[in-house]
């Protein structure tokens, strides 16, 4: 047909008198044509912005190398934080809490109190009962109380208050194997000595071997005392954790009059993610006179900690993005303004205004999915490279570093993909949209 032979090389049907128009060219196509959802004259406009992005390819190394740059930014500083706020989690379950601890109703209410009187016996029954539900790996008692400590010595100092966790030294390191991780070079902890916080041992000159003398009131109120060695000191891991004494849980029980019993248990599993759901299966396993609680609800401020982190991280990354996703604007913009001819020319032969704007857009996707792509490409091999041997950091005032080895997560990645492509999308709306409202005599005249 003379239609057909007049077609552009673009596909287009040029405008000579007695030509179909186009809605009647679409209603000659099949059924099956008209309901394609990718129309073959797709294929077209994708093959020319493919052609201009590349066609200037200073203005577009610039702008992919700025996008590049950011989206590696991005990327790595959220691989870092992964692995800082996972070193933070681990450690504050493997050195102190374990992922879940077992108290008797009303006790974390009342936990500044550390109430000795909400105790409750601990024996195999209570303990089978715990290891029963499907993902528990182990139990520890405990008993959590303040007392105060002073030297065996004729010239006594005044004593000084300290925050005291007993613990069993055959079952503890189950749940938290990274607690003697913290004792100093030749700590002993065993039934027979206590382990003193830094700060703590320093203020008494104490070392291993050296006698003091615990105090502590039982659950009526009497003070009671007990004589223990010293078996070494105990480093912090963050802040506000130096006066404190980690004692042997039978050494407690006398002390306090608790023998048999104990204020909680702390409970290791096998898999984080299941967390919450053991918490509910051991709530519905030990009854109401039971409360269960995760790591996060028994140390808030080290979920607050994160969640400023990553608050603080989301703002530097949006900032990062703003600046990309400007730059990929303004090369658009430039593009339109140079373009100007070119633009009218397409129209002249039949190009429509909707065809224009996507033409635009489909070059910022085609410039944004490029930069993204080897932006993430180059954070990959970052973030893996840096997780080969970790990074050391040290938190105010702590006194040993922790090892974050970095990592980034697939759904964080592909949102990064995302935002990234049709946030340039986006950014090239007006660009795209000045283009296809230009007037193919004015365009053609360079106005």
């Amino acid at each position: 047909m003379l239609v057909e032979a007049l077609m552009s090389p673009v596909g287009f049907p040029t405008p000579f008198v007695g030509a179909p128009t186009r809605r009647q060219l679409r209603q000659r196509e099949p059924p099956l044509a008209r309901a394609m959802l990718w129309p073959p004259r797709m294929n077209a406009l994708v093959s020319m912005a493919f052609r201009n992005v590349l066609r200037n390819r200073r203005r577009t190394l610039i702008t992919l190398a700025a996008l590049t740059v950011g989206v590696t930014a991005v990327g790595t500083i959220r691989g870092i934080l992964n692995g800082l706020q996972e070193t933070i989690v681990n450690s504050t379950i493997e050195s102190a809490l374990g992922s879940l601890q077992v108290h008797r109703t009303g006790y974390l209410a009342n936990v500044l109190s550390t109430p000795l009187s909400l105790d409750f016996e601990w024996n195999e029954a209570l303990r089978d009962k715990v290891k029963s539900v499907k993902g528990v790996t182990a139990v520890a008692p405990r008993i959590q109380f303040a007392g105060s400590l002073t030297l065996d010595a004729e010239e006594t100092p005044e004593a000084l208050f300290f925050a005291a966790s007993a613990v069993d030294p055959a079952l503890e390191p189950a749940v938290t194997p990274r607690r003697t991780q913290l004792f100093t070079d030749g700590t002993t902890f065993d039934e027979e000595h206590v382990v003193l916080g830094d700060s703590l041992a320093s203020a008494f000159g104490a070392k291993p071997g050296t006698r003091v003398i615990l105090l502590a009131p039982d659950r009526d109120g009497s003070l009671n005392g007990e004589l223990a060695q010293v078996g070494g000191a105990m480093r912090a891991i963050m802040p506000g954790e130096m006066k404190v004494a980690v004692v042997p849980l039978g050494l407690a029980q006398k002390l306090l009059r608790m023998e048999g019993r104990v204020t909680e248990v702390a409970v290791a599993i096998d898999d984080l993610s299941q967390l919450d759901r053991i918490a509910r299966e051991l709530r519905a396993t030990l009854g109401p006179g039971f409360e269960v609680h995760g790591w996060s609800e028994l140390a808030p401020e080290r979920q607050t900690i994160m969640k400023l982190q990553s608050a603080v991280t989301s703002i530097i990354s949006f900032v990062f993005l703003m600046l990309m996703l400007l730059g990929v604007a303004n090369t658009m913009m430039m593009s339109v303004l140079e373009r100007t001819r070119e633009v009218g020319t397409m129209m002249a032969v039949g190009l429509t205004r909707g065809s224009v704007m996507t033409l635009f857009l489909l070059e910022a996707l085609v410039m944004g999915a490029l930069g993204s792509a080897a932006g993430l490409s180059i954070t990959a091999v970052l973030v893996f490279a840096l997780s080969r041997n970790g990074l050391h950091v040290t938190p105010p005032n702590a006194t040993m570093p922790l090892d974050v080895f970095p990592f980034i997560t697939l759904p964080y990645t592909a949102f990064t993909l995302l935002a990234a492509v049709l946030g340039s999308v986006l950014f090239a709306l007006y660009p795209a949209w000045r283009a296809s409202r230009f007037r193919p005599v004015q365009a053609l005249a360079g106005r």
